[in-house]
């Protein structure tokens, strides 16, 4: 019985994560037709999503490697892009913490933004076969996707390929907008790191510019968000206040009303 529930939730984890393949697909066919243009073959670019399975961060490598930046320039970018992960895996373990260490190190490798955004909203109850099922349906979909790239750009005109970076762009663009038009903070601090990042390129190696900009506008947006909240704190201090001292005078003004009638 208790087999017949681990397959169920991890083939119920599979089925979940089927809008990850098809937004995964996509996103790893531009990943392989980059990795191609920045010099990689197809047995390497296969093998860096076999072994790595980190979207983003290949991106960012693949184009810093075309960029002509250096190893440890690549290594920088891509170690402080994945801080977010410990984050992430913290939590993910946190929940999965009766699972073996061995399981729970197999299935680290599985998470991403997309497994921890299914897995979070899942109910406590869902563990380990459940979120295996959703790491193996990623990782298929981007295994497929780079393979499916690296074909791809070996059957159409190598312009036609360049064509498809647009998407990438596009893909970002589609992430950042939204939440920009809404938070002032985070159009400001978009808006910094793209203007420091022009600037220091200019002057210094683009995979350090890259890197600066990174940190530096992650610190604007912490500095902008931390300022916000206190200013909302400050807000609330001030409306309770403001809520207590109108309570006494009203609570004086009754009292003295009442000891007149007396």
């Amino acid at each position: 019985m208790k087999q017949c529930n681990v397959k169920s939730e991890f083939l119920r984890g599979i089925q979940t994560g089927i809008p990850i393949l098809v937004g995964f697909f996509p996103v790893a066919t531009t990943f392989a037709v980059l990795a191609s243009q920045s010099g990689m073959n197809a047995l390497e670019t296969s093998m860096m999503s076999v072994m790595v399975l980190a979207g983003s961060s290949q991106i960012v490598a693949v184009q810093m490697l075309a960029a002509g930046s250096g190893m440890i320039e690549i290594v920088f970018a891509v170690f402080f892009l994945n801080l977010r992960h410990f984050i992430m895996s913290t939590y993910v373990m946190r929940r999965l913490n009766w699972s073996t260490l061995g399981a729970r190190l197999v299935m680290a490798f599985g998470v991403t933004d997309e497994t921890f955004a299914l897995y979070s909203v899942e109910p406590e109850s869902s563990g380990a076969p459940f979120f295996a099922g959703v790491a193996c349906m990623t990782y298929f979909s981007w295994i497929v996707g780079t393979l499916a790239g690296t074909f791809l750009i070996q059957l159409i005109p190598q312009k036609i390929c360049s064509y498809l970076v647009i998407a990438l762009y596009a893909m970002f663009i589609q992430i950042i907008a939204p939440r920009a038009v809404r938070d002032s903070d985070i159009l400001k601090t978009v808006i910094i790191s793209i203007l420091l990042n022009c600037v220091l390129s200019i002057w210094i190696p683009s995979g350090w510019s890259v890197i600066i900009s990174m940190l530096s506008g992650a610190a604007i947006g912490s500095t902008l968000r931390l300022r916000k909240e206190a200013m909302e704190d400050a807000c609330e201090n001030m409306d309770t206040h403001v809520s207590d001292v109108s309570g006494d005078i009203h609570t004086e003004s009754s009292a003295g009303i009442s000891g007149r009638e007396e």
